[in-house]
């Protein structure tokens, strides 16, 4: 009976660990490299001020799109050509996004400025077009603008990227295959604008208990999720951590954010920070299992080698610089041996550490930036046309937030026990391997983010009919133009 138990929680475990995206993969040796590199001379000041500068961006270009007033939607569509400039110029941006993203993920698949300009500036082109005659000869809003706008939008993308980048798949067709990799990340990054919503109508239909038990849900659309990335990417370990946090976690924070505002009861709203607790929890206890054997392996260097003073990173480095001479730091098999498993786990614990600093600080920073977007958003012209925001008084407002803020300054806790768990453990500050992230690799960051955060907080608005109650109100009125 004892070892059907046991087996049952191995195999328990098994499944556990097999749907765990943090343990599909390692630090390649180069990631390593530039780690260590990165982390000599590497100054507090710039770590706070890399972390505390990379949401500026998108908030600057969300609030941007709300300086030109918009027009009332009941105005119409030939009295909204401010609207349609707007998504205009919003589609542009989506489809430089689109291509700059896949160029980061192919990295060999050559796309200058010039044809992403006039790709976006074409697909943008037909898709308002197309919308506008829709609008003309139907009705103003349409329901759900945003996604009948994206076929015409996405095919003149497929048909022009084809044309330019098909002769490099006949001449190397690896390329293609990297190329379908970041396609289904890409068609992953846009069923969760439409999966989360729906999570949102089923949560606001529900009350009390119900309500409570609907929580689990999110995590169940978390975890797909980010399988449906991570294994679309294979052995492209390098790519998995910032494609599934700036993908996955980030629409996940934003609509969890959402969520909190429309929770009946303080109830729902302890029970989602119950389940985020737990999932950091469990996170925590196997990076903690992960790090011992680590330490272990590093309480065997002896205490007179140059080697006993540096930190693990500096360690691995140091061992992967002499593998690579084929010179090791001792010289009996068992030394060898103990050597490269260290190298081995170092790679697989900062792979595990990286997925967990980055889930924390996208959970910190992102509802804390929904906050300051909607506290501007409500004291502009265009907060009218949100549901949301439009005729809350200041009382109102600020109790719809409450719960958000608290949700950000909860997981900010969460954070800084994660750092000084990792600082004592270690020796070094996760802070570093953030900023490394953040920093060295901002470009596919901010390109992930922008994007994102610009889509999702103008999903709600009046004129781009996103009636996910499918009452359509403003269809039984007369808006005819």
């Amino acid at each position: 009976m004892a070892q059907k138990l046991r087996n049952a929680r191995w195999h328990l475990r098994e499944a556990w660990v097999s749907i765990q995206v943090e343990y599909q993969g390692s630090y390649s040796a180069e990631r390593l490299r530039q780690l260590g590199c990165y982390m000599d001379g590497l100054s507090t000041r710039r770590i706070l001020l890399v972390c505390a500068l990379t949401p500026l961006p998108c908030l600057v270009l969300s609030l941007l799109k709300e300086t030109p007033p918009l027009s009332p939607a009941e105005a119409g569509v030939y009295k909204n050509g401010v609207f349609f400039v707007r998504s205009w110029v919003i589609m542009c941006f989506m489809g430089a996004s689109a291509l700059v993203q896949m160029g980061h993920g192919v990295p060999r698949l050559k796309l200058t400025k010039f044809q992403i300009v006039w790709v976006s500036l074409l697909a943008a082109t037909v898709s308002i077009l197309f919308i506008f005659g829709l609008c003309v000869l139907t009705v103003f809003p349409l329901p759900f603008g945003l996604l009948i706008a994206g076929p015409p939008f996405v095919i003149v993308i497929a048909a022009c990227f084809t044309y330019i980048s098909g002769h490099q798949w006949r001449t190397d067709p690896s390329i293609l295959v990297d190329v379908k990799r970041q396609l289904v990340v890409y068609n992953c990054q846009t069923t969760l604008p439409f999966v989360y919503p729906l999570y949102i109508l089923g949560f606001v239909s529900l009350t009390g208990v119900n309500q409570v038990v609907f929580v689990a849900v999110l995590p169940i659309i978390q975890i797909v999720a980010k399988n449906w990335i991570s294994r679309a990417l294979a052995d492209d370990h390098d790519q998995k951590p910032q494609c599934v946090i700036f993908v996955v976690e980030v629409y996940n924070a934003l609509y969890v954010s959402n969520v909190l505002q429309t929770a009946t009861s303080w109830a729902s709203t302890a029970t989602i920070m119950a389940v985020d607790l737990l999932q950091f929890w469990v996170s925590m206890i196997d990076m903690v299992k992960l790090l011992k054997e680590v330490n272990l392996l590093m309480r065997k260097i002896p205490p007179d080698h140059p080697c006993a003073k540096e930190n693990f990173v500096q360690v691995a480095v140091r061992l992967l610089n002499t593998e690579q001479h084929q010179n090791t730091i001792g010289s009996t098999a068992g030394t060898m041996y103990t050597e490269k498993k260290m190298s081995m786990d170092v790679a697989g614990s900062k792979n595990e550490r990286k997925y967990l600093v980055l889930v924390e600080y996208v959970e910190v920073v992102l509802p804390f930036v929904y906050c300051l977007h909607q506290f501007i958003l409500f004291h502009m012209p265009n907060s009218a046309h949100y549901p949301a925001l439009a005729g809350l008084s200041r009382e109102e407002f600020t109790a719809k937030m409450l719960s958000t803020l608290l949700y950000s300054f909860f997981e900010l806790g969460s954070f800084v026990m994660m750092v000084i768990v990792l600082k004592r453990r270690l020796g070094y500050s996760g802070l570093q391997q953030l900023a490394f992230v953040l920093d060295v690799y901002a470009s596919v960051v901010q390109t992930k983010l922008n994007l994102i955060f610009v889509y999702i907080m103008q999903v709600s608005l009046d004129h781009h009919g996103a009636d996910f109650t499918f009452k359509f109100a403003w269809l039984n009125s007369k808006r005819k133009f």
